[in-house]
């Protein structure tokens, strides 16, 4: 995966995805990144979590039953506990409409799957 970048102390970042192996598998990198990883299945435990750990970043999936990443997105950017925290969506929605969506919500990026390690490594990095 290239040159590590010596990642600031503590540095966490929250995924909330729905489908287990998907979200085992972006944790994975990240910790060989040197990453502290926490992980929500679904949307209310994602944002309850952000409130809670106070994450660096969180990496977020759009579709997903009950509330999808869209509706995380907003409720998490216009919360003040939570709207300053970079949220990067990482989903197969990678439409046009989709990517502008989540801009228009406050997504402050965007990575379709599948997608290489390294470019989801190169765009953390630009947050944290």
């Amino acid at each position: 995966m290239g040159a590590k970048v010596m990642p600031k102390q503590n540095q966490k970042i929250l995924i909330i995805e729905d489908h287990p192996v998907t979200s085992q598998m972006i944790a994975n990198i990240l910790k060989m990144e040197g990453i502290n990883v926490m992980v929500a299945a679904d949307g209310k435990t994602g944002i309850a979590k952000a409130k809670a750990e106070s994450p660096n970043l969180i990496l977020l999936d759009i579709m997903m039953p009950e509330m999808d990443g869209f509706e995380v997105c907003a409720k998490l950017k216009s919360d003040p506990e939570t709207a300053k925290t970079p949220i990067v969506i990482v989903s197969v929605c990678d439409s046009g409409d989709s990517i502008k969506k989540g801009k228009d919500l406050g997504a402050d990026g965007y990575i379709a799957k599948p997608f290489d390690p390294e470019e989801l490594v190169k765009i953390i990095r630009k947050y944290i």
